[in-house]
């Protein structure tokens, strides 16, 4: 027996997924794709510039990547902000 704080997952939880996932709609479902997929890209790409220009010196890819992360950002916002 192993002490696990999660109990196994059964068929019933699967199907209790898959209907609530069925209940969301189409536009929402897609948007919150979209702005997770904004946000990470941009926090990703702000980061990585910021460790370019500090740590390398590399002013011109760091500095378009920080950019791109922060333009990145501001639409994950436009996108979630829209109704």
């Amino acid at each position: 027996m192993f002490l696990d704080p999660f109990p196994p997952e059964g068929e019933d939880d699967v199907a209790d997924l898959q209907g609530k996932v069925q209940e969301i709609s189409q536009d929402t479902l897609r948007r919150f794709i979209v702005v997770a997929v904004l946000v990470q890209a941009g926090l990703f790409a702000g980061s990585l510039g910021a460790m370019l220009v500090a740590f390398r010196g590399q002013r011109t890819v760091g500095g378009a990547l920080v950019v791109g992360g922060t333009v990145s950002l501001g639409v994950a916002l436009a996108v979630y902000r829209r109704r």
